[in-house]
């Protein structure tokens, strides 16, 4: 196939390399634009600029996702809290992931050590799907203010998105110390709200309907969906939710959740929170150390891009261990770790083994495995029923024209079926 200059029609031997090999957009493929000379290139520019600038964002925020990821996942590694028994892999779609109460070793400190042999830095499958299991809520709080600094020179507007999760690969169901399970009902509208960030680039000429649209899901592996963390929106609603129910400004997830910990624990449920509140901090504060940001994701080096990428996910653990050094001696945390997990654990750990041994037995396939099976085994076939209807497909026609315009400048009509806050 012959190349042709983009300027002039002939012959064109030089790539723009400031666009060149950026990744697709719906059917937007980001063809090469080839030059036959520097000239061609320069007299050209004028009308490739807008288009130039588009791709080199689409290709920073492909690499910033990627890293964003790691270092969700070393926050996760650090924070670990539950202490895993099993993962059940029953079949290709459904594993029973039980839990124990965690032993009292780190009592005094909030990344717990995880449990022994089970997890590590390697990324396997199962590890990462005990890792963000029912995590999507803590993505949007721990690394929201981190993305704003990450992409602060790519994109203006972020958003936390409130979703129903559909069309999953994978199921989990967790199994909690006393043998009771996350699945109580066999409706399919039972679960699952699925948060991710939204983002929208700005593209000069653009209108606002046109404009490239992300989602961000931070916690996909629990649906067992591989390494998908960034996709244009259209393609993440049409293939991995139902409906898209509100999109909120960054910071309202943070505001819910402590609203619900007062309402369930009280005081002692602010002072959870606010232990929490100094994990995001602290993660936040590593991210905000290093100041290149959009320098690192225009690197045209590649090893130079990596080792750089390398030192930052390293300081990044580091800070965390620091931080978790230095929750030893918090007031406050130890205040919530006697108060409310020691002394659950102390009174309930025996109690609740005991039970669990008589309905799961002691290989965790005993009298309560049929049952539970039978209940997920149910509500997966009605999500496969549900998603294959007309009225499912015109409710993911209707969520592809929601626009993402709270707290932007936009002026036009609000979209039918987008909730506002406030």
């Amino acid at each position: 196939m012959t190349n042709t200059c983009a300027s002039c029609g002939n012959i064109g031997h030089l790539v723009c390399v400031g666009c060149v090999k950026a990744p697709a957009y719906l059917d937007d493929t980001a063809p090469t634009t080839y030059y036959c000379a520097a000239a061609c290139q320069k007299i050209h520019w004028a009308q490739h600029k807008d288009r130039c600038k588009l791709l080199q964002r689409r290709k920073m925020l492909h690499r910033a996702a990627k890293v964003i990821q790691d270092i969700f996942y070393i926050t996760l590694r650090k924070s670990f809290r539950v202490s895993v028994e099993k993962m059940d892999r029953v079949d290709e779609h459904t594993i029973f992931l039980h839990t124990a109460d965690a032993d009292v070793r780190g009592k005094n400190s909030v990344l717990r050590d995880a449990a022994p042999g089970f997890l590590s830095s390697n990324g396997s499958a199962e590890e990462l799907v005990a890792l963000t299991v029912n995590g999507c809520v803590n993505s949007v709080i721990t690394m929201g203010p981190s993305i704003q600094i990450m992409l602060k020179d790519i994109v203006p507007f972020i958003f936390e998105c409130q979703t129903v999760a559909m069309n999953r690969k994978l199921w989990v169901v967790t199994v909690s110390p006393d043998g009771s399970t996350d699945f109580k009902s066999e409706r399919v509208e039972r679960v699952d709200q699925h948060e991710v960030f939204l983002i929208m680039m700005h593209s000069p000429g653009v209108q606002m309907p046109d404009q490239e649209r992300y989602a961000v899901d931070l916690t996909h592996a629990q649906y067992g969906h591989d390494d998908e963390t960034l996709m244009p929106w259209k393609t993440y609603v049409e293939t991995r939710v139902s409906s898209n129910k509100a999109q909120l400004p960054l910071g309202r997830a943070r505001e819910t959740m402590k609203e619900l910990y007062l309402e369930k624990f009280g005081k002692e449920g602010l002072t959870f929170q606010t232990i929490f509140d100094q994990l995001e901090r602290a993660t936040t504060a590593a991210v905000r150390e290093f100041p290149g940001w959009t320098k690192l994701w225009k690197e045209k080096d590649e090893t130079a891009y990596q080792r750089q990428v390398e030192q930052i996910l390293q300081h990044v653990s580091t800070r965390l261990d620091q931080f978790n050094a230095s929750m030893a001696s918090d007031e406050k945390y130890k205040l919530w770790s006697s108060s409310v997990e020691r002394k659950r654990m102390e009174v309930d750990a025996k109690r609740t083994r005991k039970q669990k041994l008589d309905s799961w037995g002691p290989d965790l396939r005993g009298p309560a495995f049929a049952p539970a099976m039978k209940l997920i085994k149910a509500r997966q076939a009605k999500e496969r029923e549900s998603w294959g209807t007309p009225e499912a497909e015109k409710k993911r026609v209707e969520t592809r024209l929601v626009h993402a315009l709270e707290g932007t400048d936009y002026k036009g009509p609000k979209p039918d079926g987008l909730e506002y806050p406030g």
